[in-house]
């Protein structure tokens, strides 16, 4: 099976490395282990572009050896970049973005890693398509690709013969994933085992952190933003907001949707809940504590609207983020 890992300028090192080091580790190991020999012979190679000429790295060779249209892989990789890069990489890389389109059109399957969605979102092969990136950098990649379905709860997506993940270092999952798609489910959990890789199902909220939605020129929706965020512990109501915006309740809903992509309740509910995630995360109060600091007094509501939010409950969120949740055990 040949994979080819793009290395381009500003690309993330380990998610051009890290990949060839798992499926080079599981050929070394599979064996050893298992006592059978992997089916699949990975043929790993780094692929760099330079004045138009294209150059493959063979896996654990130094040597570059100039590609020709006759190349083609079974699956390439499309890592991160840096992301003070993105759209610069994007705007750049018109010529890996050529060559993106046409090993796809020979058969190639493709698969990128964080915010390398965006080099393959520029290929215009999601278009229609379903696709995840770094939660982070949601609201830029929907800017600048309306044309895809942004799951950025999800950490991989698969969309047949294309796959996204979404954090920098959930690659190593999403390499899990990939042998399982090519090799099949015993020989993904038995590199899953040897590589100490954990499969997990969370959604990427569970990891994500509200960015308080202030980078907008609506003044008066910024007056109720800044309200809300000081009484958000206090119950709050529409009527209220529209008072001090001095607008109807319709039309306060309408600007505050056009500056912050949220209605008032539900940038309130995120705001509310973000506070309850650091509260679960340094302090030692009991969940129906917290939830009252929040502005929650029905805590079935709040174990509700939290899991929607953040993937888990709060008790599950407080195991994981807790304090002392990080010690060694």
């Amino acid at each position: 099976m040949k994979i080819g890992i793009l290395n381009y300028k500003y690309a993330v090192a380990t998610s051009v490395s890290g990949p060839a080091d798992i499926f080079a580790a599981l050929m070394r190991t599979y064996p050893v282990v298992t006592g059978k020999e992997l089916d699949a012979d990975f043929q790993i190679d780094f692929i760099s572009e330079k004045k138009g000429v294209f150059w493959r790295t063979p896996f654990s060779e130094t040597e570059q050896q100039k590609m020709t249209r006759n190349d083609v892989y079974d699956l390439v990789i499309v890592p991160a970049m840096f992301s003070t890069r993105i759209l610069e990489v994007v705007r750049k890389e018109a010529k890996i973005i050529d060559w993106l389109k046409q090993q796809y059109k020979a058969g190639t399957e493709l698969a990128s890693i964080c915010v390398g969605s965006f080099l393959l979102a520029a290929t215009g092969l999601l278009n229609g398509k379903k696709a995840t990136t770094n939660w982070m950098f949601a609201d830029l990649f929907r800017k600048n690709y309306p044309h895809v379905t942004l799951e950025d709860d999800k950490i991989i997506v698969d969309q047949g013969k294309i796959y996204t993940c979404g954090g920098a270092f959930s690659f190593t999952t999403f390499m899990i994933y990939l042998i399982e798609k090519f090799c099949g489910h015993e020989v993904a959990i038995t590199a899953s085992k040897i590589l100490m890789i954990n499969v997990h199902q969370q959604p990427q909220t569970s990891f994500s952190i509200f960015q308080f939605q202030n980078n907008h020129a609506d003044e008066a929706i910024a007056m109720v933003q800044k309200y809300m965020e000081k009484n958000y512990n206090k119950t709050i109501t529409m009527t209220e907001m529209a008072g001090i915006s001095s607008m109807s309740p319709r039309n306060l809903i309408r600007r505050f949707e056009q500056a912050t992509s949220n209605t008032p309740l539900e940038y309130l509910q995120r705001f509310r809940i973000e506070n309850a995630k650091k509260m679960l995360e340094n302090r030692n109060d009991g969940i129906e504590q917290i939830a009252m600091k929040c502005g929650y007094e029905d805590m079935s509501f709040f174990r509700k609207v939290f899991k929607r939010h953040v993937g888990m409950t709060p008790r599950e969120y407080k195991d994981k983020y807790g304090r002392g949740s990080l010690k060694a055990k």
